[in-house]
């Protein structure tokens, strides 16, 4: 399980700080797809834990790439990736859907 703190912008936009550094780029991965996109990610990443075939989810600057049980999130604009565990991923999606 990734552990991360809630923050909020002055505009009450939840924000998370991940405690691995590693895993920084999903904090950034949320700000700018978790808004738009949270149900549909949500839904994509179950389905692609039930499947486990390779499959692909594009958003506005992010997309996840799924391979079995891990997923590749990547910045299309800078080309940073970060990998995680499907299941991490799908719980933080959730988590953050929640709240936004």
């Amino acid at each position: 399980m990734l552990k991360y703190r809630l923050k909020r912008d002055r505009r009450g936009v939840p924000m998370f700080v991940f405690e691995e550094k590693a895993y920084a780029l999903l904090g950034e991965f949320l700000l700018a797809e978790g808004r738009t996109f949270g149900g549909e990610m949500l839904s994509f990443l179950e389905k692609c834990r039930e499947q486990k075939q390779p499959a692909e989810f594009a958003g506005n600057v992010f997309r996840i790439e799924v391979q079995e049980d891990k997923a590749r999130v990547i910045n299309d604009l800078t080309d940073k990736e970060c990998r995680v565990p499907l299941a991490d991923l799908a719980n933080v999606v959730r988590d953050y859907d929640e709240l936004a």
